[in-house]
């Protein structure tokens, strides 16, 4: 992911990825077929945590799965900051999106409908629109906060979606 972020996807080999990881070329195609392959297995693994996070959320009560949801995300990319921060700066690039394609498309989707499932379970009436908006504000505060560590105020950001959140299913 530091290859991919750092120097850009379309631009970094292999011989490049295997240098940084301190293994040989030959032992990195043993076990991924192309730089691609690689990609599709490092993004595996963020939709890996992404799916305990919804584990965590899911194994409580339908009223607490949301306000779960929000810490358990937010809990993931504190614990896993230095891989999230190389996450995101590597998935906005085109080549990386091309790279992608339907798995990316695939991942969104499960996340959407999970998203869906949790918020038709607490009353939501358009759960998939609510979904999508969830997704966004967890995504997009996820995001903030690799980007800027230090200062962005990651708490007092879940504590206020999670309250948002609370507010706009009492209006529904």
């Amino acid at each position: 992911m530091a290859c991919f972020a750092e120097l850009g996807f379309a631009a970094v080999t292999v011989r490049e990825i295997a240098g940084r990881a301190e293994l040989s070329t030959g032992v990195l195609y043993r076990h991924f077929a192309n730089k691609e392959a690689l990609l599709r297995a490092a993004f595996e693994q963020s939709m890996a945590e992404v799916r305990a996070t919804f584990a965590e959320a899911m194994a409580t009560s339908a009223e607490l799965r949301l306000s779960v949801l929000v810490r358990a995300a937010a809990n993931t990319v504190r614990r896993h900051l230095a891989f999230w921060q190389l996450s995101y700066a590597a998935r906005h690039q085109p080549a990386v999106i091309a790279a992608l394609g339907g798995a990316l498309t695939a991942w969104t989707g499960e996340i959407v409908a999970v998203l869906t499932t949790l918020l038709r379970d607490t009353g939501a009436c358009d759960a998939e629109t609510e979904a999508r908006a969830l997704f966004a504000q967890i995504d997009g505060m996820c995001e903030h906060y690799a980007l800027a560590p230090h200062s962005y105020p990651l708490d007092a950001v879940v504590e206020r979606v999670i309250a948002q959140r609370a507010l706009l299913s009492r209006a529904i």
